[in-house]
């Protein structure tokens, strides 16, 4: 049997994000090809969580190995501050090493694929072995367009114009040199991909959207049923970071329905939890005139929520950049249809599926197409309906958790035999 290997450094059952990512794919591979024996690597976070889940699950296959940096190197407020994360996934990076050559020597991994944390900038394990090498989908290398820093806070412009630059992309080519093991790179955007793929030394790289679902976790939220309405129902289901383009959104409404007349329509804001970024919205929505077009809901259960957009008219994510959305793709599954920006992480979705507003030359100019998307939406709902079919028969095609396994065992055959 062939043994495979994953990095997953976020790693929790029955969880979303990256911590869904480093679950699914070793559970799913394992119950897929019995003939592999998965081996997955992560912290001992959760442990407990893990050990539970494999007691419940009985895969004879799947093996998990646990490894932590030692307590003195661990910064113990990760969780409240912007680095402390970063410095503690950096030296388990660091330091799992000696831990996976001893490994290697006992079980002899045929192949490492690293699935979470997928970052650029910072040194794989999988790079300094002579063993076959997976990475990705890798993001983070997305940027958000000069023409959006009007509504960006000082810090983020400094960010993002250190992103603009690049310098750090060549961060990637070197670790790419460390060995001439067989290596395979799978990008998470059209964006990362163009940013990134000249990087890899000429070693294979795919596109491959980060974000997928499982069917089962759907199941049917009103029996098929919509619940009447008689307004236009939008949803912005997330955060209130300043580069999720919640404010060129709320201006959107603003020209798109307020200025021709259009009060019929409301717009539920989900998600927005901390009261400092919920004054700051109402305040935007307050001077837009909009107070009583919308309802500001800080924390909902995920089926209320999922149920608020299998009804709603329309999905809005209006996001300058992204590795990859779960907002989109769980609207998408409902049948919702999605108006976003065409940037990094939806520039991966087909074009027919979301209605997808191209950043224009300007601020302004892109508030108005934005404001114009907007009301066609609202001027022709059935072809918008249409939109989401096409959506929820895409992401079932295509993002599915059984599907991107499928595509990672297809890799993996080529990189062994």
């Amino acid at each position: 049997m062939k043994n495979i290997l994953y990095l997953a450094y976020a790693c929790e059952p029955n969880a979303g994000s990256e911590y869904g990512v480093g679950w699914n794919i070793p559970i799913l591979y394992a119950e897929r090809y019995p003939d592999y024996n998965v081996y997955v690597l992560t912290r001992s976070r959760c442990k407990e969580k893990i050990q539970q889940e494999l007691c419940r699950l009985n895969i004879p296959n799947l093996h998990f190995l646990f490894y932590d940096i030692p307590r003195w190197l661990f910064y113990n407020k990760e969780i409240g501050s912007n680095w402390g994360e970063q410095i503690n996934y950096l030296l388990w990076q660091i330091l799992v090493r000696k831990f996976i050559k001893k490994q290697h020597k006992n079980i002899h991994f045929d192949l490492i694929h690293h699935i979470t944390f997928n970052q650029y900038r910072t040194p794989s394990p999988g790079f300094f072995f002579n063993i076959p090498f997976v990475m990705g989908p890798i993001g983070g290398a997305e940027t958000i367009n000069p023409c959006f820093y009007q509504d960006l806070q000082v810090n983020t412009i400094r960010k993002e114009r250190i992103r603009q630059q690049g310098r750090d992309l060549k961060i990637f080519g070197w670790w790419c040199k460390r060995r001439n093991n067989t290596k395979y790179f799978l990008f998470s955007s059209k964006e990362n991909l163009n940013r990134i793929g000249k990087y890899c030394d000429s070693y294979p790289i795919q596109l491959l959207p980060a974000i997928a679902f499982t069917p089962k976790d759907f199941p049917d939220i009103s029996d098929g049923l919509k619940q009447a309405s008689t307004n236009f129902q939008l949803i912005y289901a997330g955060k209130a970071l300043d580069w999720k383009g919640i404010h060129i959104f709320l201006k959107a409404v603003r020209i798109a329905y307020i200025q021709n007349n259009v009060t019929d329509f409301s717009i539920k804001l989900v998600g927005i939890r901390f009261e400092e970024e919920q004054r700051q919205v109402m305040k935007w929505v307050e001077d837009l005139g909009l107070r009583d077009h919308v309802e500001l809901i800080p924390f909902i259960q995920r089926k209320e929520l999922l149920k608020l957009l299998e009804d709603c008219n329309l999905s809005v994510y209006p996001a300058f950049r992204d590795s990859g959305s779960m907002s989109v793709l769980e609207a998408s599954v409902l049948g919702c249809p999605t108006i976003c920006f065409n940037t990094g992480g939806q520039d991966a979705f087909p074009d027919s599926v979301l209605l997808k507003v191209d950043v224009a030359d300007s601020y302004e100019n892109t508030l108005n197409d934005f404001a114009g998307k907007l009301r066609w939406a609202y001027e022709h709902m059935d072809q918008v309906s249409i939109i989401g079919k096409k959506a929820q028969k895409y992401v079932y095609e295509e993002l599915t958790w059984e599907k991107k396994v499928e595509i990672f065992h297809q890799i993996y055959q080529n990189l062994i035999y």
